[in-house]
């Protein structure tokens, strides 16, 4: 396995979907029970999200097969006195897992968040991705308080 890291681009958009719906279906359910976005919907965003100069996505490849994907943004904060970074998601397929697919995708986070001089980076993550704490807590991740939902879907 030769897994490479590259900036996403719009020619990655159908070949990141399956993730994202891997993502979205891997315990993540509000009021209205397991979420998983329309195509139509998620192309929409993903090609928003690409133009947004706050925004980085970047795939990580098997030759030319996308294996994952991480996604973050850097926002502005009165108590960080400055910029932070937000991982909005970080997802790996599943035969790809506990291989450092993850790792590398953070690695690309932490590098471009230093670039963007961050003063932290900020993600939350479901309670029961037990592998997934393990790989943030070795790279300095910090549980630091509880995440509170609305769902209006």
């Amino acid at each position: 396995m030769n897994i490479t890291i590259h900036e996403a681009s719009l020619n990655d958009c159908e070949k990141v979907y399956p993730l994202i719906c891997e993502l979205a279906g891997g315990g993540w359910t509000g009021g209205g029970g397991e979420y998983r976005p329309t195509f139509e919907r998620y192309e929409k965003t993903y090609k928003l999200f690409l133009t947004d100069g706050n925004k980085k996505y970047f795939v990580a490849k098997n030759g030319a097969e996308i294996v994952g994907l991480v996604g973050l943004s850097v926002n502005q904060s009165l108590v960080e006195s400055g910029d932070f970074a937000f991982i909005e998601e970080l997802v790996v397929g599943e035969r790809y897992r506990r291989n450092g697919v993850g790792q590398k995708l953070l690695d690309a986070c932490i590098a471009f968040a230093k670039t963007r001089e961050c003063q932290s980076i900020v993600l939350t993550t479901g309670n029961e991705r037990y592998a997934a704490h393990k790989l943030y807590e070795k790279n300095g991740f910090e549980k630091v308080g509880v995440k509170y939902v609305i769902d209006f879907s």
